[in-house]
C-alpha cells in the first residue's frame, strides 16, 4: 500500500488492497487490542476521506484511510552522546550496540542505549518514546531496532516474535569443523542453579532452536553464522558452547582469547518488511575489524 505521512497523519489513498475490507479487520491485520481500537475510536484518530469513524464495522471502500498519530515526547532521559543509527524510515530506526552497553537501564541511567537513543530522538527533533523491540545481552555489540510510530509498534512486535524479522548474527569460536557445514540446535535451555544468572541445556527446559552454519576458519577459530528461530536468553552462547564451540572471551559459558577485544558475538544483520508497503530491508551493521580477519565480504 502507498502511503503519505505530513506532520501526525498518515494516510493511505484509496486502493484495491482496503476496498473489500472493514475498518475493525485493518486494525486487526496491525495487532491493535481491544484497549488500543477503544482508544483510537473515542480520541478520533482513525478517519475515512478524513471523518472520523464511529463504527469499525464500516467498510472502506475506495476511500482514504487516515491514522491520527498519537501525540508523544521523549520519555527517557537523555545521555550526553547520541547512538549510531545505521537505517532510518518512517517507521523504524536501527542503531549500533557496543558491546559492554546495555539496553535497559534504570530511570536514572544515562549510559544504557536507550538514553543514546533518547539523544539522537532529541537531535534529531523527534518528539517519539523510546521504544526498542528486542534485546541484546550486555556484552553482545551489534544491531538493535526501535518503533517510531507507536499505532504499528504492536504489529512490529508480532513481526519480531514470530521471526518474521531475521536477526542474523556472527560468533567467533574456539573449534574444528569445516566451513560449509550446517547445524541446528534445538537443545532446550534452563537456568543454571549452580550459577546466578546464567542457563544451560537442560531436558526440563524451554523449547530453543539455533541455526547454525560454519562459515570460514582461521587457525584455531571459527566464524560461525547464527539464525534464532526462538529468543531465549544466552540461546546462542549456550547452544554454541554446548556443541563444543565456546565463544571467545564470553565471561559466562566461552574461553578467553587474547586475540580479540570484546565477546565473540555480533548481531550483524537485521531483515524486516516495511508496515504498510512490505518492502523487504536488509539492514547491515558498520564494519567490525575484529571479523575481518576471516575474509569474508558482506
Amino acid at each position: 500500500m502507498k502511503y503519505e505521512i505530513h506532520d501526525n497523519l498518515i494516510r493511505i489513498p484509496a486502493c484495491e488492497a482496503l476496498r473489500h475490507k472493514i475498518v475493525e479487520a485493518f486494525l486487526d491485520e496491525y495487532a491493535q487490542s481491544k484497549k488500543n481500537k477503544y482508544i483510537l475510536q473515542r480520541d478520533q484518530r482513525i478517519l475515512l476521506d478524513d471523518e472520523p469513524v464511529k463504527d469499525f464495522s464500516q467498510l472502506i471502500g475506495m476511500r482514504d484511510l487516515c491514522i491520527v498519530n498519537e501525540e508523544t515526547e521523549i520519555d527517557w532521559v537523555k545521555a550526553e552522546k547520541p547512538c549510531e543509527a545505521v537505517y532510518e524510515d518512517a517507521f523504524v530506526y536501527v542503531v549500533h550496540k557496543e558491546a559492554g552497553v546495555i539496553i535497559h537501564g534504570d530511570e536514572n541511567d544515562t549510559e544504557c542505549l536507550n538514553a543514546m537513543a533518547a539523544r539522537w530522538l532529541e537531535d534529531h527533533d523527534l518528539h517519539i518514546p523510546v521504544r526498542p523491540l528486542h534485546r541484546l545481552d550486555r556484552d553482545t555489540q551489534g544491531l538493535v531496532m526501535y518503533s517510531k510510530i507507536p499505532f504499528f509498534q504492536p504489529w512490529l512486535d508480532a513481526q519480531m516474535e514470530s521471526k518474521q524479522i531475521r536477526r542474523h548474527y556472527l560468533a567467533i569460536v574456539y573449534g574444528k569443523g569445516e566451513a560449509g557445514t550446517k547445524f541446528t540446535c534445538n537443545e532446550p535451555i534452563g537456568k543454571d542453579r549452580h550459577r546466578s544468572g546464567a542457563f544451560r541445556v537442560s531436558k526440563t527446559g524451554v523449547s530453543a532452536c539455533t541455526k547454525a552454519e560454519i562459515l570460514a576458519k582461521k587457525g584455531k577459530y571459527l566464524l560461525i553464522g547464527c539464525t534464532l528461530e526462538t529468543g531465549r536468553t544466552h540461546q546462542i552462547r549456550v547452544h554454541l558452547a554446548n556443541r563444543g564451540y565456546p565463544i571467545v572471551n564470553d565471561p559466562l559459558y566461552g574461553k578467553v582469547s587474547r586475540d580479540f577485544e570484546s565477546m565473540g558475538l555480533w548481531a550483524d544483520e537485521i531483515e524486516f518488511r516495511s508496515p504498510l508497503t512490505r518492502k523487504k530491508h536488509k539492514i547491515h551493521d558498520r564494519e567490525n575489524s575484529e571479523y575481518q580477519i576471516f575474509g569474508l565480504e558482506k
